[in-house]
């Protein structure tokens, strides 16, 4: 089994008894501050999950939030709870998935998921526009994150977080970081599209 139907599938298995972690809820507030996103922007919220982010970034009042991730499972539970018109739910691949030109694209707990780095990076840098933003972000420390995301089991799923000024190196040819956190609370990295 490739990565890609690995994941689906660890994901899919996940997602009947998948929770909102009620405990960060104020972390994912002070994300979407830190975020300073006008109002009517465009944001992908990739590796949305059941989307619990959603309820968060609405209040920023986008034009629209496109919530995609590769497990259809995740999807029908993000569809159920959210019913807001903005939202358009994707059970797709990113880098298969044509999007508008974004104000954001976000990755809330979802980074460790998306292995080839590079390609990432290319992938965002075709759909952010210059002047857009690009947020990786957890709701926990590294360490903590890297806990769950040890052992042979999730190996195949995941990659461990690096510090993060060194995550944000790998954008670096195409995105300029202006906020770098990686304390015991949470893990947070903003970057700017770089003018094409």
């Amino acid at each position: 089994m490739d990565s890609k139907a690995a994941i689906q599938a660890h994901f899919d298995q996940l997602a009947p008894t998948w929770k909102n972690d009620m405990t960060a809820y104020e972390t994912r507030e002070t994300f979407v501050e830190m975020m300073d996103l006008p109002p009517g922007s465009v944001i992908a919220d990739i590796g949305c999950g059941k989307g619990v982010m959603e309820a968060h970034l609405l209040k920023s009042d986008p034009a629209k939030i496109i919530a995609i991730d590769l497990s259809p499972e995740m999807i029908r539970g993000a569809r159920e709870l959210h019913t807001d018109s903005r939202i358009e739910f994707v059970a797709g691949d990113l880098y298969e998935t044509e999007l508008p030109p974004l104000d954001l694209a976000l990755f809330y707990n979802a980074y460790p998921h998306f292995m080839d780095k590079a390609a990432l990076c290319d992938k965002l840098a075709d759909v952010v526009k210059p002047g857009g933003k690009l947020v990786i972000c957890h709701s926990r420390s590294r360490e903590v994150i890297n806990g769950r995301h040890s052992g042979d089991s999730t190996s195949v799923v995941s990659v461990p977080l690096r510090e993060a000024a060194q995550e944000a190196v790998v954008f670096a040819p195409h995105f300029e970081s202006d906020i770098v956190v990686d304390s015991s609370e949470f893990y947070f990295i903003r970057m700017i599209r770089s003018d094409l």
